[in-house]
């Protein structure tokens, strides 16, 4: 198992660096004594262009997912889309409105995953950082 878990925190370390530049991108790290322990996830985007989307993954059987979130940016606005248990939800973070968030969301059944949506609304935005921390209890 904890191979498993190195090489999936490596595989998002390369794709990240491999990413068109215009698009949030995301790093996760944790410490494998269990498939249920956190996993805490960078999220980042110099600039925001064009829509893009993270998968957060996990070597949990368990089909809930316990998500908390939070994100910022400098300048211009990023839809955010993500689903929770009651459905899918999106929010706007500016740079007067961060976004914080704890939810409870539907883990993907085959891929063992969630994921979440960021877009540029009116153009691009620039600085998006962030937290996603999640466990599978």
């Amino acid at each position: 198992m904890r191979s498993a878990g190195v090489l999936a925190v490596m595989a998002a370390a390369m794709a990240a660096s491999c990413a068109p530049k215009d698009i949030a991108t995301g790093t996760c790290t944790n410490t494998v004594l269990s498939v249920h322990d956190e996993w805490t996830c960078k999220v980042k985007g110099d600039v925001v262009g064009r829509a893009s989307s993270i998968e957060f993954d996990t070597e949990s059987r368990n089909r809930i997912a316990e998500v908390s979130f939070t994100l910022q940016v400098t300048k211009g606005s990023v839809r955010v889309k993500y689903a929770d248990l009651s459905g899918s939800q999106q929010i706007v973070v500016t740079p007067s409105e961060p976004a914080s968030v704890n939810m409870k969301t539907q883990m993907h059944p085959e891929r063992r995953s969630f994921t979440m949506h960021f877009e540029p609304v009116n153009g691009p935005a620039e600085g998006l950082t962030g937290t996603v921390k999640y466990s599978t209890p």
